[in-house]
């Protein structure tokens, strides 16, 4: 698989939320050339999976209030695309993993 790769177009200029994307394009490509060895599926099934999630629901936490405390009228798009990635994708990928 191929890794992904941050371009500054992605960047929305607020460097605590842009670094914390960077890093979840950094676990992910981790992931991926983890995965690149047969022998270390099973540590990203068990450990890769459960720190991205970890990262990612604290990120969401972070950025939600930050949206809120400049008022983002957007947040309640963002947040229901948020709460997708949480309820729908994360457990259907941890359950994949098992």
């Amino acid at each position: 698989m191929t890794e992904i790769q941050w371009n500054d177009r992605l960047g929305i200029g607020v460097d605590q939320i842009d670094n914390a994307h960077k890093k979840l394009f950094a676990i992910i490509n981790r992931m991926i050339k983890l995965n690149e060895d047969p022998k270390n599926q099973k540590l990203i099934c068990e450990e890769g999976i459960k720190y991205f999630k970890n990262y990612t629901l604290r990120h969401f936490a972070e950025e939600e209030a930050y949206m809120q405390s400049i008022g983002y009228p957007g947040l309640a798009v963002h947040k229901s695309l948020h709460d997708s990635l949480r309820d729908k994708t994360l457990p259907a990928l941890e359950a994949e993993m098992e």
